[in-house]
């Protein structure tokens, strides 16, 4: 009777399972793997297309498209993970939205320059039909370096491109740069000159105004207070034992839980000692008082 009970409770807890398998988190995370697909594909049929112009041969002619056809489907698959991927709402709601709208158009242009070229290529001296399918492969090409650059940015920050760039190109395009959001004040010139560059080097790419992992945003005071899907706040003034940025910090390398994750930098223990007494003096932010 008990063997029968257990083996009805475990089928309950499968059956359960399955019905609340979350197909978004276990497909979104492929979309980080598969989006180099459909940008090596697409370089190819470039220089496919390059050297076909040079040299023509049937061969190099069913070659571009070919590949052309596999840069559009590889294109659709991609953008559907992203969106996936985009669901557990850990980035920036603006950069994402703008990193799918270059993603789709990539695909819908890359899709129509494959069609074009198969209505070209059959009938190679109508000079409109060629003109327009290489116009639309130029443009296909900077749809996706934008859409490449907006997953850049989600991935490694907005400042990715230009951070060992020389000084001049730093004051070229200083311009660009977002507004720092903890730096409007100087009240606390211990956060600025030592607190900000350790969650700037360690914390704000998982957990900064771009991407908000685990819906955790540490580049706000009232953000860290708040905490993220755990529900238990990152900072809690005066007590660093129980702020979750030093708890996770103090955790040993190889736990589920400990921050930074694994394979990336860990914090120095002098840098931990700083968070605990920036915690212990009320944990202030630029600009705001404990």
């Amino acid at each position: 009777m008990i063997c029968g009970r257990a083996i009805v409770q475990a089928g309950d807890r499968m059956t359960h399972g399955v019905i609340s398998f979350n197909w978004s988190a276990f497909l979104g995370p492929f979309h980080v793997v598969m989006l180099h697909f459909p940008i090596g594909f697409f370089a190819l049929a470039v220089l496919l297309e390059i050297w076909a112009t040079r040299r023509p041969s049937e061969g190099s002619r069913q070659a571009v498209g070919f590949t052309l056809r596999l840069s559009a489907a590889v294109a659709w698959l991609v953008a559907l993970l992203g969106y996936l991927r985009a669901q557990r709402g850990e980035y920036d709601t603006q950069v994402v939205y703008w990193h799918m709208i270059f993603g789709l158009t990539f695909a819908a242009l890359t899709t129509a320059t494959a069609i074009l070229y198969h209505r070209w290529y059959p009938y190679s001296d109508r000079i409109i039909l060629r003109r327009s399918y290489r116009g639309l492969l130029g443009v296909s090409a900077l749809a996706l370096a934008a859409a490449a650059h907006g997953g850049g940015t989600l991935t490694h920050g907005s400042k990715f491109l230009t951070e060992g760039a020389p000084p001049v190109l730093h004051e070229l395009f200083g311009s660009l740069k977002a507004a720092p959001v903890l730096s409007t004040a100087a009240s606390d010139d211990t956060f600025r000159t030592t607190i900000e560059p350790i969650l700037t080097k360690h914390c704000y790419p998982c957990h900064g105004p771009e991407k908000q992992k685990g819906k955790l945003r540490l580049d706000s005071r009232e953000e860290a207070l708040k905490g993220g899907s755990s529900g238990e706040p990152a900072l809690v003034p005066g007590n660093p034992l129980k702020s979750r940025m030093v708890v996770a910090a103090l955790l040993p390398p190889d736990h589920d839980e400990v921050m930074p994750p694994s394979g990336k930098a860990t914090l120095s223990p002098e840098e931990i000692l700083a968070l605990i007494r920036w915690i212990q003096r009320g944990g202030p932010y630029a600009g705001t008082s404990p």
